[in-house]
């Protein structure tokens, strides 16, 4: 993007050396597929003195991924495309054994690789391969639960940055330039967030909307936009619709073709994300010839398939059936599509939005399976690229976890689970919702009528748990049941359950919402210092609770009701000292101490114990 791909661009800074001279070894050339996402294209060994370079092929335009280890004191130089006259290089120098990798985007065909190594050193292995588009969504992003660490480039510096070659970003961020050239030092990408302008425009009135962004942010390598519709079920197909839209984007297809035309932006990348709820294309939102036109520009597809839990095994499979349904509706309408295609899966997996909608499933799982698709099912191949939208409504652990998911199925090229042995369903906590009732959970009421199991309609909703704005109520009405407490002067009010199948050793998160229960019946306008804030105590026994990352938080609810519901989170992270332990909740500060608030009504649900990965 920043610069012709095809000049000769430094890879990595290598130390590369042995203290014996050796001939270099090519062990593999040529295009061996790992997986759907990742192919190797070259290995080659023992590269101990700098001489004719090596050469690899890509089939087409997109990134590669070099890793290279070596042994011994000195200095090396590793070039990609020496030939083609650039001279951007890095030197330095080095003591020891180590590994240095890094990321590039070409062009289709072949390539040349130069390793100039100076003194006792030795390249034990340098390997190339092919790797899709890797986004994280993003720098800049911050969790809207405030508790979280912020996002920022020392955050993603271990599980995210090695494992990306994209960085979405909003299109107002301030960067220190430093950063900015750090990232592109490394043939990476920005990408900024952008409104889809407002239909009704001229195609000059688009060009001059999308072009705006670059020419303020000129170290924006692209821009994603949100978004288009395209799978919205109309009920019936008609032309008559299909021509309508396809004169209402007509103008955004003539202002992409200027934007691909012109010499300024050639090279910068539009990426369009595409909404809806149904896997089937329809065209009654965009008409036939708006995706072709992306498509023939080479303009990615950013395709939003936000793939909520599932409340059986057979429902899950059953969602990830559908999910490939419907990319090969989309290439058998669109030949070639996928090439241009970049999945955009739901990583939003806590409130005030999230698809992490019940208590009883491994959201991380799920998010395993979904890539273990991708990575393997034969009507997923030929990806450009990989999407996890956004970092603004995922805890820490989640936002982290998708760098590993990368690393393992797009850069190593697993075919393999990265959670197995762990369950889709865990086996911690029975009637984690209250949906069966009291079953499971032993209760001490304070009073006669102090405790009870009960239910309010799309309460699962307000705390947060849904598919998107605007969307019916979950037909399996997840989260709309509750325990309820009075509190009572005459001592606490508890239920506690025993948690069982824990991994001595192993890190757990613990995760609970509550609410004032009269906030919920009679919704009030209330800022959160008038809120009823939670004043109880949460205590897991026989484990060690690490305080640093466990906290309570208040949100407002959204998108319903019309007046916000204050929710408090509850996220508890801890290890496990033993298969059980004991988890307890009460509606007293401590045990025989009341606080205040006597007669506070509080609902609790969502008790999900669920392994956290370090």
């Amino acid at each position: 993007m920043r610069t012709n791909l095809m000049t000769s661009i430094l890879l990595s800074i290598l130390i590369c050396g042995s203290t014996r001279q050796s001939q270099a070894k090519v062990l593999f050339s040529g295009e061996k597929k790992q997986n759907n996402l990742v192919s190797e294209l070259l290995e080659v060994s023992a590269i101990s003195k700098s001489g004719t370079p090596f050469t690899f092929a890509r089939s087409r335009d997109g990134w590669i991924f070099i890793s290279a280890t070596y042994n011994g004191k000195g200095t090396v130089r590793i070039i990609l495309d020496k030939a083609s006259g650039g001279d951007a290089v890095m030197v330095h120098d080095a003591d020891g054994g180590t590994l240095s990798e890094g990321m590039r985007h070409v062009t289709k065909g072949k390539h040349t690789i130069h390793v100039e190594c100076k003194g006792n050193v030795r390249v034990e292995k340098l390997v190339v391969r092919a790797i899709p588009e890797l986004m994280h969504c993003g720098l800049g992003f911050n969790s809207s639960i405030k508790s979280y660490p912020i996002y920022d480039m020392e955050f993603l510096k271990k599980d995210i940055l090695p494992n990306v070659n994209i960085l979405l970003v909003p299109h107002n961020i301030q960067l220190p330039q430093s950063v900015i050239d750090d990232w592109h030092r490394q043939g990476k990408w920005f990408v900024a967030e952008v409104a889809k302008n407002a239909e009704g425009k001229t195609a000059d009135e688009h060009f001059e909307f999308y072009v705006n962004f670059f020419n303020t942010a000129h170290f924006l390598d692209g821009l994603i936009i949100n978004e288009f519709g395209m799978n919205r079920p109309s009920g019936r197909s008609s032309s008559e619709r299909q021509n309508r839209a396809a004169q209402r984007h007509q103008p955004y297809e003539d202002a992409f073709k200027k934007l691909r035309a012109d010499e300024r932006y050639k090279d910068k990348q539009m990426y369009i994300y595409f909404g809806g709820s149904g896997n089937v294309v329809n065209y009654d939102d965009t008409g036939t010839n708006f995706v072709r036109t992306l498509v023939d520009l080479k303009y990615p597809i950013a395709l939003e398939r936000y793939l909520f839990e599932r409340s059986s095994e057979e429902k899950s499979k059953d969602a990830l059936q559908a999910f490939i349904d419907g990319i090969a509706d989309w290439e058998e309408k669109e030949p070639g599509v996928k090439k241009q295609m970049v999945i955009a899966f739901g990583l939003f997996s806590m409130p005030p939005g999230g698809i992490n909608k019940m208590p009883g499933v491994d959201y991380h799982v799920w998010m395993d399976q979904q890539m273990n698709v991708v990575a393997n099912h034969p009507v997923l191949s030929d990806l450009r690229g990989l999407n996890w939208w956004t970092s603004i409504l995922a805890d820490e652990e989640t936002v982290r976890w998708v760098g590993k998911l990368y690393r393992h199925y797009a850069i190593e090229g697993r075919t393999n689970l990265l959670t197995k042995p762990d369950p889709l369903f865990l086996p911690h906590i029975q009637n984690a919702d209250f949906e069966k009732g009291t079953e499971g959970w032993t209760l001490n009421s304070a009073e006669t009528g102090t405790i009870e199991a009960k239910s309010y309609p799309r309460y699962g909703r307000i705390e947060g748990r849904y598919m998107g704005l605007g969307r019916p109520a979950d037909p399996e009405h997840i989260g709309d049941t509750f325990l309820w407490m009075k509190k009572s002067d005459t001592g606490p009010n508890t239920f506690s359950q025993t948690i069982k199948n824990l991994e001595p050793g192993r890190l757990y998160s613990m995760k609970m919402f509550s609410c004032d229960y009269d906030d919920l019946m009679n919704q009030k306008s209330k800022k959160l210092e008038e809120a009823n804030k939670f004043t109880g105590t949460v205590e897991i026994e026989g484990v060690d609770v690490d305080g640093k990352r466990s906290f309570t938080e208040m949100y407002p609810s959204g998108p319903e009701p019309r007046i916000p519901v204050w929710i408090t989170y509850h996220w508890k992270v801890f290890r496990a000292r033993a298969p059980t332990a004991r988890l307890m909740v009460s509606d007293w500060p401590k045990v025989n101490e009341p606080g205040f608030s006597v007669g506070l009504e509080q609902t609790f649900n969502f008790l999900e114990i669920q392994p956290y990965r370090e």
